[in-house]
């Protein structure tokens, strides 16, 4: 019996000590870097061709833009390529009836025709993805054609949203889109000398855009409702925008497309010399080749980082809702030690923006990353993409 007791006591200490031993385990894990339980990333392509006649006037211009979304989630990734890929074949059926226009010119009366698209994920997190495509079509009329086209999907199973998905009550929230863009669309930023920019039917056709369902995305500070040139103003105009913040949107969306509350110790970006690097400890989620001879730079993080994108002026390369300890992206470019021609930017947990452009010392060749925001406030040679989807064509 007491050599039973004892056995017993000794299972006891073991299995106590155990829990010790898992606690103080379970302790530092806690105090490692926080990662997302869902990754979503974004790979941008881009088919560019320019077509001269014989004396050298180029009569035709492309540049046809793609995104395509891989995760581990591997079928919500499937599920929003294929629903992306029915928008590619408009994009190139468009583009190639461009460009037979382009060729059935008669000589000596070319004019260059042109047909650009320009992806933008304007969001990118563990709920929601949102993708929007400018396109500009010139096929010879008094200008080109310009349209945005835009769809957001659930990133939790890849399927296409709706109003009526996002909503709390889907009526109540079309009536406070229309009352609130028809607001904003009324006031001073939409007058010139006292006088409204807009149709006199404004109101009307926001309310049968809100009704049609189709011209809205996310963006990282809410609701976007958009107008396609004629829509509500002249071509001359653009594309308009109204942004209604998550703030004002929350009595009325799904918490579930609430915008996520990063986590965890601020991260970093740390750029390296990838022929160079050890890359052994590291997992490369991808190469972004804008030079195919180009050097090899590694971005990797320290601690979590969110929002990742990587960028040329005006041109979106790639993107990723968060890269953390151990991983990295790979860019094949030429770098000049001088002014950075690709940047990256990313956030923080604390919110935190920032920017930064891959560099090369002139010193010793080492790879730096040098602060952009300073730079751009001071209208410096480079420019970032825009804040607006598209903003390179």
């Amino acid at each position: 019996m007491k050599i039973m007791k004892k056995t017993i006591s000794m299972l006891l200490c073991c299995a106590m000590l155990g829990t010790l031993c898992a606690c103080q385990h379970g302790g530092d894990y806690e105090k490692r870097t926080y990662v997302p339980q869902f990754d979503m990333t974004v790979s941008y392509g881009f088919e560019d061709e320019e077509l001269k006649s014989d004396d050298g006037t180029t009569y035709y211009r492309q540049s046809l833009g793609t995104a395509t979304v891989s995760s581990k989630d591997e079928r919500a990734a499937e599920r929003i390529n294929s629903s992306l890929a029915e928008l590619y074949v408009r994009f190139g059926a468009d583009a190639e009836y461009t460009r037979r226009v382009a060729e059935d010119q008669t000589d000596g009366e070319q004019i260059a025709l042109s047909y650009y698209c320009a992806p933008s994920v304007t969001r990118c997190d563990t709920r929601v993805l949102s993708v929007v495509f400018d396109v500009s079509q010139d096929v010879g009329g008094i200008h080109a054609d310009s349209t945005r086209t835009s769809r957001s999907y659930n990133a939790d199973d890849g399927s296409l949203l709706t109003i009526a998905d996002i909503a709390k009550n889907e009526e109540q929230l079309k009536t406070f889109i229309k009352n609130y863009v028809i607001g904003l669309a009324a006031g001073d930023d939409y007058k010139e000398g006292g006088v409204s920019i807009l149709f006199d039917d404004f109101e009307s056709t926001i309310s049968d855009l809100v009704d049609a369902g189709a011209n809205w995305y996310f963006s990282d500070g809410g609701l976007v409702f958009y107008a396609n040139p004629y829509d509500i103003a002249p071509y001359s105009r653009g594309v308009l925008t109204f942004e209604i913040p998550y703030s004002a949107l929350a009595e009325f969306i799904d918490e579930s497309f609430m915008p996520v509350e990063y986590e965890g110790d601020n991260g970093m970006l740390l750029a390296d010399d990838g022929d160079k690097l050890d890359r052994s400890s590291l997992n490369i989620l991808g190469t972004v080749t804008v030079d195919e001879d180009g050097q090899s730079v590694v971005l990797s993080a320290e601690e979590t980082v969110y929002n990742v994108k990587i960028y040329t002026s005006g041109r979106m390369l790639w993107q990723r809702n968060y890269l953390t300890t151990g991983e990295g992206v790979e860019v094949k470019s030429f770098i000049p030690d001088a002014q950075p021609n690709i940047a990256v930017s990313y956030e923080l947990a604390d919110g935190t923006e920032i920017v930064r452009g891959i560099f090369q010392s002139g010193d010793d060749g080492s790879i730096l990353l040098v602060d952009l925001q300073d730079s751009i406030r001071s209208d410096s040679a480079f420019e970032p993409i825009s804040d607006e989807p598209g903003g390179g064509f």
